[in-house]
Formats: C-alpha cells, sequence, structure tokens
C-alpha cells in the first residue's frame, strides 16, 4: 500500500507539474527574457541621451556666425525668393540688371521607368534659371562672385546671344540643393 501511495503521488505531482507549474514557469521565463531585452533598451536611452547632451555641448560651443554659414551651404528648405534676391544683388554690384527667373523643382520619379531605382539621399535639388544684359568682363565677376558664394550652386548651362554694342544677352541655369 505504500508503493502504491507513492507511486499516486508521484503521479499526481507530475501531472501537477506539467499542467500548472510548468506553463507558468515558462510565462515568467519569457517575462524574464523580456524585462532584460527592455532593461538593454533602457541602457542604450540612457547611453544615447548621455551622447546627445554631450553633442548638444559640443554645438553650443560653435560660434552663431559658423552655423548661420552651415544653414547657407545647404539649407533645410528652399526659399526661392530669397536666392533670386541673392542673385539680384550680386548683379547689382557689377551693374547687372536680372530681367526673367524661372525655378523648376526637380521631379524625383520617372514614370516611364519599370524599376525604380533606390532613394536618393536627404537632399533635394531646385533648377533655377536667369536672364540678364551684360558685358562679358562682368559675367565673369558675376560667376565668380556665385562661385564664390557659400550655397552649393551647379551652373548647368550658360547661353548667350551678342548684340553690335558689346554687350550680350546671357541665359544661365543652375542648379541648387537643400535638406529634405
Amino acid at each position: 500500500m505504500k508503493s502504491s501511495t507513492a507511486v499516486i503521488l508521484i503521479v499526481i505531482s507530475a501531472g501537477i507539474f506539467y499542467t500548472f507549474i510548468n506553463p507558468q514557469y515558462q510565462e515568467v521565463k519569457a517575462l524574464r527574457e523580456q524585462s532584460s531585452n527592455f532593461q538593454n533598451i533602457l541602457d542604450n536611452v540612457a547611453e544615447l541621451s548621455t551622447k546627445r547632451d554631450q553633442l548638444l555641448v559640443k554645438y553650443q560651443t560653435i560660434p552663431k556666425t559658423e552655423v548661420d554659414s552651415l544653414a547657407k551651404v545647404l539649407p533645410d528648405h528652399i526659399d526661392t525668393v530669397r536666392l533670386a534676391m541673392d542673385f539680384d544683388s550680386i548683379a547689382a554690384k557689377y551693374g547687372i540688371s536680372i530681367k526673367r527667373i524661372e525655378v523648376i523643382e526637380d521631379k524625383q520619379t520617372n514614370n516611364n521607368t519599370i524599376v525604380q531605382a533606390a532613394p536618393r539621399g536627404g537632399y533635394n535639388s531646385t533648377t533655377m534659371s536667369f536672364n540678364f544684359v551684360a558685358s562679358y568682363d562682368s559675367f565673369r565677376k558675376f560667376l565668380h562672385d556665385i562661385e564664390q558664394s557659400l550655397r552649393i550652386i551647379d551652373v548647368k548651362s550658360v547661353s548667350f546671344k551678342t548684340s553690335d554694342v558689346g554687350l550680350y544677352d546671357f541665359q544661365v541655369s543652375i542648379k541648387t540643393y537643400w535638406l529634405k
């Protein structure tokens, strides 16, 4: 009788273990693993916040004039009016009056292609065309000043028509960039 009671108790305890205890144990094990993952995430967040604070301190040590210069190199938005005014003020130094300005925002997708290319970097570009009448010397000085400006500008095309007076009718097309 004693051996049958021991066997019954072992069978009941094994049944209780597999029915109640083992599922709860597995759930506790999964929760511990999830807790460990969350703790790693919290550690990473703490590390990132200290890194952010260090970078913020470094950023605040940069002089405001240099930050403004960086904003001119690659602005976070396109301000075509301000850009046109900048070109007009550069042109005015050489007696040039810009006649017509046309702004064309570059398209990023081409519907003729079947497979789309991977998205470009974190910037967009805009093409700007303008016309003016000037002497060749004034034109060279104007382009030199555009070249020396802080803004990233690519001259795409230059065309001109001659006249008898020694002045040329120039048409310049440039491409400028800005952050998305």
